[in-house]
């Protein structure tokens, strides 16, 4: 069954790399800075992709117009650790030893990504002073609320505005668990 580790994980690999392949050839390259290339891709929404790859290095794709804040945020990306490798193996391992680890693995993902992305934003704060900025209302529905936890990659638009989102104290769990439970 561990055999079939190094297809999953090439398979993994590939399309992951793929993926920011796809990314950097459709953008515009604009300048490099500390060994960080930054790309922009025209659009009417200002927003920023960082890509931390073995192959392509570490690359910022500015998505509309070059913003501060975003920039902040993604150099928060730029000092984390090349999470989604690691994530990669030790899914590529899981699957080989059993298929239906895939929604386990998803779980973890999620999870994983909530905490790099508010990571980012803490990272902002404290060195840039940026908060997250955003007119979108808390839903009313509990269900609307945990589909803007699970469907969106980042921590709710209503979340990142809070003052206690900043607190380091306060756990993305606890966070959660509040807007779910109030």
């Amino acid at each position: 069954m561990l055999s079939f580790f190094p297809v999953a994980l090439t398979f993994l690999l590939f399309i992951y790399e793929f993926r920011n392949y796809r990314l950097i050839k459709k953008a515009r390259f604009l300048y490099e800075k500390d060994n960080v290339k930054y790309y922009q891709i025209e659009s009417n929404e200002d927003n920023a992709i960082t890509i931390k790859s073995i192959v392509f290095g570490k690359n910022v794709i500015i998505i509309g117009k070059e913003d501060f804040k975003i920039l902040a945020h993604e150099e928060g990306h730029l000092h984390q650790p090349y999470f989604i490798y690691y994530f990669l193996v030790i899914s590529a391992l899981a699957i080989s030893y059993n298929i239906l680890t895939i929604p386990f693995l998803l779980i973890i993902y999620k999870a994983m990504f909530l905490h790099y992305e508010r990571d980012a934003d803490l990272y902002a704060y404290y060195n840039f002073n940026v908060k997250y900025s955003s007119d979108q209302q808390r839903p009313k529905s509990k269900i609307d609320r945990i589909k803007a936890w699970v469907f969106d990659t980042h921590p709710p638009d209503y979340i990142r505005t809070k003052e206690e989102y900043y607190e380091k104290k306060n756990s993305l769990i606890k966070l959660f668990l509040e807007d779910l439970l109030s």
